[in-house]
């Protein structure tokens, strides 16, 4: 027996939402109504005589899972049932089973819950229990806060949970920073000494941060799994964009879904990009055999036009691991990609602001149109062009490339040489030398008020009495910076690079986790910095740009105001725009230097790539210039990814290099002090 509205899915999506008991993974291609078909499973199983309060629902986010109860209520018109539906994120459903059963595992039931600030306080008091004073270049609390959840969602283990006790549990971080961090190897023992403290600590205070909901979650289900009142409630199990799972999720599903095995999987194994964070691509390869389930395929795309699909298809087909599966759509036919082969990152932007005006004259709003890029040090000079055009834009859910901490840290430095008594600026560069607070800071900087000027001298006794002993030697070398930088007419860009050389690389990886990429970001404002011939025409540009930015959420109270969107492709899954314009496709850019070791690795760079051009609906442009910047290695060519793509699936202009007037200026600049 089924509900009406379930006619109104086609062939494919009846067969999904009809199926009966046991194990079923639901391949959902790009745009295929993957929401929609798990909404009406939910509906019809409600309809059939299953009682809502036995299926459990996991998403990703709390809103999603929201959103899709919501319309459960609204197809069974029952919102007492609709209520009834467990539902939520693994962590807050975690948080259920652990609030009923903590006792379990000597926890009390009112545990409290760390949020990531309460985390990093904990782990500095960690810190601070077993080495005290942390050397200078120890990784700070959020760096390893970061490191110790990476390493427990590659790493968690039903085997790591019965074996070994919570507290002495590393979860192999000794192979995680050997592999991905070896600049934190002399300080392996330290660190595994403070998660063992910080571990401690949570015992013993009675609190649980995010990683924690899951580590007892599965600690619960293996040992008491069979007799927890909500395992025996539970009879239908769905799980959204499965292929986003990690290791620890993946074995919470196994013991959840127990002797009924009522577990439906849903997901796009072309879409999983996420391995970085944790995320374990063989999750979602293995389902089928593991569980001998059923197999469905969801393959009509209801978003893009055949001609985008048809290179989508014709990229990732280059990808071994995979589900074999080819898209269509059944709507009008529309113009073919086109891919602009381009000299530099100056004509790629030049030609980007054309192609958005083009798009303007014919009446596509810039709401429906975006820019995605791998990394967002690639939008820079993009902003620096639409900000000087007059259009606005919104970057979507993340930090604006100029507004970054590092990017801001840098700049602190040339703000003080142009304004000596720029307080926010001296504040922000003085707290970066090691045992210097607000007060501290704050206390120099009066020094400076008062002389009504700057002067960093080893003579000036004012000055050098309220320095730590422990700031000495960064007090020293931040002197030695600023002298370098005012002997003789050096460049804004000469100067980042000798405040980066010699004072900030250190603080830059001691502090942050993903040191690597923030980087290159240092490098490539480094690089950007060389069109400017004097400090006061470059800091003005940045002022400017960072001025004319919607964030999300000013774009959000603004609905009637039009702005273009610029995102990593990583932040545009699941949405999607009229044009789309995907720039940066040059070797070493994208795929990522970083990215080019292994075939794995590969493989989810050109799914990153998939999941790029299926978010264009009717436009889709592709930008590969040959030369995108110095700094990044292997960037002499543009995109394996690009010369992959057929060319009857695509139109290609190739630009010649007098295309464009764009003149790089290499100037030097003028200062007082």
């Amino acid at each position: 027996m089924t509900y009406c509205s379930i006619e109104t899915l086609n062939k494919a999506q009846k067969r999904i939402v009809a199926h009966k008991n046991g194990p079923a993974l639901v391949i959902a291609g790009a745009g295929s109504g993957k929401t929609r078909v798990i909404t009406h499973r939910v509906a019809q199983l409600i309809h059939s005589g299953v009682p809502a309060s036995s299926i459990l629902l996991l998403t990703f986010t709390n809103k999603a899972a929201d959103e899709m109860t919501q319309r459960v209520g609204r197809a069974i018109n029952n919102s007492t049932d609709q209520n009834k539906i467990i539902h939520g994120t693994f962590h807050s459903v975690g948080n259920r089973f652990l609030r009923q059963h903590a006792k379990l595992l000597d926890y009390k039931n009112n545990f409290s819950i760390l949020d990531t600030s309460d985390s990093k306080d904990m782990i500095k008091a960690a810190i601070a229990e077993t080495m005290g004073k942390p050397g200078k270049f120890f990784p700070k609390a959020a760096v390893l806060q970061n490191l110790f959840s990476l390493a427990f969602n590659r790493n968690g283990s039903q085997d790591m949970i019965l074996t070994v006790p919570y507290h002495k549990r590393n979860f192999h971080l000794d192979q995680l920073i050997f592999s991905d961090y070896p600049h934190f190897e002399e300080y392996l023992e330290t660190i595994i000494k403070v998660l063992a403290a910080y571990r401690k600590k949570k015992k013993r205070g009675q609190v649980m941060d995010f990683d924690d909901l899951l580590e007892n979650w599965l600690e619960l289900l293996v040992v008491n799994g069979e007799e927890l009142p909500l395992c025996r409630q539970i009879n239908q199990i769905l799980v959204d964009e499965y292929q986003d799972t990690n290791k620890v999720q993946a074995e919470i599903l196994l013991l959840l879904s127990g002797q009924q095995n009522n577990l439906m999987v849903v997901g796009d194994d072309a879409q999983s990009i996420y391995s970085w964070r944790g995320a374990d691509f063989g999750n979602m390869l293995e389902f089928p055999e593991k569980y001998k389930a059923v197999t469905y395929y969801m393959e009509e795309n209801y978003r893009s036009s055949p001609e985008i699909l048809d290179a989508a298809n014709q990229s990732i087909n280059y990808n071994t691991r995979q589900f074999e599966k080819n898209l269509f759509s059944s709507l009008p036919v529309g113009e073919k990609p086109i891919v602009h082969h381009v000299w530099s990152s100056e004509d790629e932007s030049e030609l980007v602001l054309k192609s958005i005006l083009g798009y303007r004259d014919q009446e596509i709003p810039l709401n429906e149109m975006s820019v995605l890029y791998r990394n967002h040090v690639q939008s820079a000079v993009l902003q620096v062009k639409l900000t000087h055009a007059g259009i606005p834009f919104v970057i979507h859910s993340g930090v604006k490339f100029f507004e970054q901490a590092h990017i801001k840290d840098i700049t602190a430095f040339l703000k003080v040489l142009y304004n000596p008594l720029d307080e926010i600026s001296w504040m922000r560069l003085l707290r970066l030398l090691p045992g210097i607070g607000n007060n501290t800071a704050f206390r120099i900087f009066s020094v400076f008020l008062d002389q009504q000027a700057v002067r960093l001298t080893k003579e000036n006794d004012s000055l050098n009495k309220l320095i730590p002993k422990k700031a000495l030697h960064s007090w020293n070398v931040l002197q030695e910076c600023f002298q370098k930088m005012l002997e003789g007419k050096i460049s804004p860009s000469n100067m980042i690079g000798i405040i980066y050389q010699n004072f900030y690389r250190d603080v830059l990886f001691s502090s942050f986790e993903n040191a690597l990429q923030r980087e290159t970001d240092v490098r490539y404002l480094e690089e950007f910095a060389v069109n400017y011939d004097k400090l006061e025409t470059f800091l003005n540009e940045l002022s400017l740009v960072g001025s004319s930015i919607l964030t999300d959420l000013e774009s959000e109270q603004h609905d009637n105001q039009e702005a273009l969107t610029l995102t990593t492709i990583h932040q545009a899954k699941g949405l999607e725009w009229d044009v789309v314009i995907v720039i940066g496709l040059t070797e070493g850019l994208f795929p990522h230097q970083r990215s080019l070791e292994t075939e794995e690795q590969i493989e989810e760079e050109r799914r990153l790539f998939y999941v790029a051009m299926t978010r264009a609906k009717r436009h889709l442009l592709l930008t590969a210039p040959l030369i995108s910047s110095s700094y990044f290695k292997g960037a002499s060519q543009r995109s394996r990814f690009i010369s992959e793509l057929p060319d009857g699936s695509i139109n290609k202009v190739v630009h010649k290099l007098d295309d464009y007037s764009y003149i790089t200026r290499r100037s030097s600049t003028q200062f007082y002090f």
